[in-house]
C-alpha cells in the first residue's frame, strides 16, 4: 500500500526508548522526521517542521506531562500516546485531545504497525480533501468535487453561470483570466452582450460578503493573492 505524507514525531523521555521505537517505525515503512526526549526540542521539531502524527509519551519527565504537552504544542498532528500503564482518570484526561490511540509499553509491533496504518489513512484523507477544495478567503470555499459554495461552512446557493465563472478564477490559480475567455467558456457559441458579462461579474461581487475577486485593467478578472487550495470543512 501507498504511504501518505506520514511525518512522524517521537517524543520519550528515555532516550534508548526513543531509538527503539524510531527504528520500529522505520522498519513498518513510515517516516520518523525526528525523536525527542524533552518538551523543548518537541516544541522547536513541531515548529520547524510539517508534523502529521506525534507518538508521545504520557509520563515524560517534566513538570507536564505528555498530554498537557501536546495540548500546548497546540498542533493539528494526531496524537498517539506511549504509556507504562493505564489509569482511568490519564485516559479521561487524554480523551480530551481525541488521540488515534494509545501503546501500552513495552511496545506491541502489531499495535503500532496497527495504528500508524490507521494515521496513514487519516492523513491520506485529510490530503485527498485539500485537492478537492478551494479557500477562496477567511470564510469562503468552493469544494470542487460537487461544485458547491460554502460561506462559514454553509451552503451558499448560486446560479449556474456564477459558479461556472468560479471554476474558471479557481482553475486559472490566480493568474488573470481575460473578458474574451469568459465569454467562450461560459457562453459558448452564443455572443453575450458585453452588459451581460459585466453584470455576471458584478453580481457574482454582489453575493459575495468577502472582495475576493479583483481587476486586471483592461484585461479581465482573477482571484486575489491569498486564495489557496485548502478543506471547506462542510
Amino acid at each position: 500500500m501507498k504511504k501518505a505524507n506520514l511525518n512522524i514525531l517521537l517524543v520519550e523521555d528515555e532516550s534508548l526508548l526513543a531509538l527503539e521505537f524510531s527504528t520500529c517505525i522505520k522498519n513498518c515503512g513510515f517516516n520518523v522526521v525526528d525523536y525527542v526526549t524533552n518538551s523543548k526540542e518537541a516544541i522547536k521539531i513541531v515548529t520547524e517542521n510539517e508534523i502529521n502524527l506525534i507518538i508521545m509519551d504520557i509520563n515524560i519527565n517534566e513538570d507536564i506531562d505528555g498530554i498537557d504537552l501536546y495540548k500546548l504544542l497546540n498542533t493539528d498532528a494526531f496524537v498517539i500516546y506511549l504509556t507504562a500503564y493505564k489509569d482511568d482518570k490519564t485516559i479521561a484526561k487524554a480523551i480530551e485531545t481525541d488521540p488515534l490511540g494509545y501503546l501500552t509499553k513495552p511496545l506491541n509491533n502489531s499495535e503500532l504497525k496497527a495504528l500508524l496504518q490507521l494515521a496513514d489513512m487519516k492523513v491520506a484523507k485529510e490530503l485527498d480533501s485539500k485537492t478537492k477544495n478551494f479557500k477562496l478567503s477567511q470564510n469562503y470555499c468552493f469544494d470542487v468535487t460537487d461544485d458547491t459554495l460554502y460561506y462559514k461552512k454553509r451552503f451558499v446557493k448560486i446560479s449556474t453561470k456564477k459558479i461556472e465563472l468560479l471554476k474558471l478564477l479557481i482553475e486559472a490559480n490566480g493568474q488573470a483570466i481575460s473578458f474574451k475567455t469568459i465569454e467562450n467558456e461560459i457562453w459558448k457559441d452564443s455572443s453575450p452582450s458585453e452588459s451581460a458579462l459585466r453584470t455576471l461579474i458584478y453580481r457574482l461581487r454582489g453575493e459575495l460578503k468577502e472582495d475576493v475577486i479583483e481587476n486586471e485593467l483592461n484585461f479581465g478578472i482573477k482571484l486575489k493573492k491569498d486564495s489557496s487550495p485548502d478543506t471547506c470543512g462542510t
